[in-house]
């Protein structure tokens, strides 16, 4: 390994939040995001992070992190998302050597100007965009490029074009908003997942030959550095408008450090040779059958990966250093060793496991509980009560209620039905809907006329806690766009993506969901709290006993219900959601649900679930359960409660 001049840092770390109002960083589930997302935390500084990975979306924030589970392409929810955000880290990027051109163009170029539009509708003050130096890169030897090198005419990769496009769309907004571009080259660190891990599976299934003559020389920048990077691009003067390259400093051989790493993951390492210009002939090869004959994945190897590793390409980083004070503080040989020691103890599993902690559930808090009917269904008895043939219909609620809570204000549980309804089954295959389910829904019952009958406005109610995704229950979003969406991860992610008649099935019905909803949504993690009767696991939603949330799995995916108690009278209240629908069912031993049962998304699981809420009706006869949909229900509190002032 040969060195630039590696200086220490010549700047001062921050001591405290960069910036009054929030950070948002896009593609903050992925390697770098994770890293830029936590620094800035470390920091003190308000974080709403975006990016399509729930789960690590989730790890971030329980972290601190306001997590919006926005995809680039979802210019509504960037826009919500964006509302008060003083400046945006956008590290999103389909960033892969191989993949469809419409989805790499969609995400990287369309993606950035979505992030743009979205931070000048806002007022954002700067963008710091996470370019690549790919932009700058032939398929030939380049030692020492600089930012004021000539940019190639044609592009080693569609990725490398489309981040070029996505750079030439940033500086075309520079007049607007402050922007500057880093070019960080091949992150690594620990949880990297796209460069050495990709070498050692190649290397473990012996497909890993030395391509061209094993004296490539080329930089590698560790993760700690680019973030560094990045905070120095989001308060710099100097480098406002302005591109730059981000590397480690050092030039290495990067097949020496690829072979010390097979060798010391008990692989063997790589011996034999293929000729660069074989290389590049294979590789087009593979990709032109990939491309004809749709082949899944990526093939073995692409053209953009053999010049990778054939090919010498190094980076002078002196313009950072001058405009950013930008100095890399991690050396290759201790970052290459720190990531391979915790990946192998990854694949060993080794590390600390994961205790439960065991906890008392918090006593619950009083709050003001109105439930309230946004319409109805004329059903038949026979598919709704047990012990019964009579087809005489029957008057079924859609129920939801609003809490009043003293510090969090006006909430909603569920919204019910509302008008657009009908406009949304109108046409086939949503129509089905319609004959299964004929709804009467008044406009004066609907929630946002119910509750500006009440003297509260729609961008009064600042959180709606959605129990999962049926129409009779999200069917009055729109009507309060300010809202926070408070629903289960894995609610949100059955219904983000379904479409015809898959989203038929999965009771998503067109023009319910909001445009917006992605940036709007808080999503519940897997709840890990501690048991409230028969329930072993709970979550106490706002942290002071006053909503308790424990699952109601079957009937549709992530539905949970909530206890409260009812500062009225001082009664406990379970709202039961589509737990089950309606009180008879629980009382009749034997009964599985008819109807209800045969919507459930998981028919077993719904039994168990239906038995827990049967156990806990014996067990905890004060405890009044109110299911969404129960005529006595909702005779016995929900009208009871109408002259209830909140």
């Amino acid at each position: 390994m040969t060195a630039e001049t590696s200086s220490p840092a010549r700047h001062a770390e921050p001591a405290g939040p960069l910036f009054d109002g929030p950070v948002l960083v896009t593609g903050a589930t992925g390697f770098l995001g994770q890293y830029v997302v936590r620094k800035l935390l470390a920091l003190r500084q308000p974080v709403i992070a975006t990016g399509r990975n729930l789960r690590i979306g989730l790890a971030l924030q329980a972290e601190g992190a306001d997590f919006r589970p926005v995809d680039l392409t979802d210019l509504p929810g960037l826009g919500t998302a964006m509302a008060g955000v003083a400046a945006v880290v956008h590290a999103g990027a389909l960033s892969s050597a191989w993949g469809k051109e419409s989805e790499f163009h969609a995400t990287n170029v369309g993606g950035t100007e979505n992030v743009i539009a979205a931070a000048l509708a806002a007022g954002v003050k700067r963008i710091v965009y996470v370019s690549s130096p790919s932009v700058m890169t032939r398929h030939a030897e380049q030692l020492n490029l600089r930012e004021s090198d000539p940019l190639p005419d044609e592009h080693v990769s569609v990725y490398s074009l489309t981040k070029r496009l996505g750079e030439d769309r940033v500086r075309a907004a520079s007049g607007r908003i402050e922007t500057v571009i880093l070019r960080p080259k091949a992150i690594y660190g620990v949880g990297d997942t796209a460069i050495f891990p990709r070498l050692l599976k190649a290397a473990q299934k012996g497909r890993l030959p030395i391509i061209g003559d094993g004296n490539t020389v080329t930089n590698l920048t560790h993760v700690s550095d680019v973030v560094e990077a990045i905070l120095l691009a989001l308060t710099t003067t100097k480098g406002v408008g302005k591109a730059y390259v981000i590397t480690g400093g050092e030039d290495v051989r990067i097949w020496d450090v690829i072979k010390d790493i097979i060798a010391r993951s008990g692989f063997k390492a790589p011996s034999r040779k293929l000729p660069l210009g074989r290389a590049m002939r294979a590789a087009t090869v593979l990709e032109a059958a990939w491309k004809r004959l749709h082949l899944p994945g990526e093939p073995p190897l692409t053209k953009y990966t053999a010049g990778i590793l054939g090919l010498s390409q190094t980076y002078d980083i002196s313009a950072a250093r001058r405009d950013l004070g930008y100095a890399p503080k991690m050396p290759i040989a201790r970052g290459v060793e720190e990531s391979f020691a915790a990946g192998l103890a990854a694949l060993r599993g080794e590390g600390k496991a994961a205790t439960r902690e065991t906890a008392v559930a918090k006593p619950p808090r009083p709050v003001a509980v109105r439930i309230m009917n946004s319409g109805h269904v004329r059903v038949r008895p026979i598919v709704f009560f047990p012990n019964t043939r009579s087809l005489r219909p029957v008057t079924v609620p859609a129920t939801f209620a609003l809490i009043e809570h003293p510090e969090e204000g006006h909430v909603l549980w569920d919204t019910g039905y509302a008008p657009r309804y009908y406009e949304a089954t109108r046409r086939f295959p949503w129509r089905i809907m319609r004959y299964a389910t004929p709804a009467t829904i008044p406009h004066e019952l609907s929630a946002v006329s119910q509750l500006g009958a009440m003297g509260i406005r729609p961008e009064d109610v600042g959180q709606i806690v959605l129990s999962h995704f049926d129409p009779d229950h999200f069917g009055g979003l729109q009507d309060f766009p300010k809202a926070r969406v408070i629903t289960h991860w894995r609610g949100w992610e059955a219904a983000r993506s379904v479409r015809g008649l898959k989203a038929v099935k999965a009771r998503i019905l067109p023009g319910h969901l909001p445009d917006d909803l992605a940036g709007r949504l808080r999503l519940l993690p897997d709840f890990d709290g501690p048991a409230i009767s028969v329930f072993d696991r709970s979550l106490d939603l706002f942290g002071d006993g006053s909503m308790r949330l424990v699952d109601l799995p079957g009937h549709a995916p992530g539905q949970f219900g909530a206890f409260v108690r009812r500062k009225s009278d001082d009664t406990d209240l379970f709202l039961a959601a589509d737990g089950c629908w309606n009180l008879a069912a629980i009382e009749a031993n034997g009964y599985r649900g008819g109807a209800h049962r045969w919507l459930a998304v998981d028919k077993t699981v719904q039994d168990a679930t239906t038995e827990k809420l049967r156990r806990m009706h014996r067990e905890w006869p004060e405890l009044r359960i109110v299911p969404a949909h129960c005529p006595r229900a909702w005779s016995e509190v929900g009208e009871a409660e109408e002259n209830v002032t909140a």
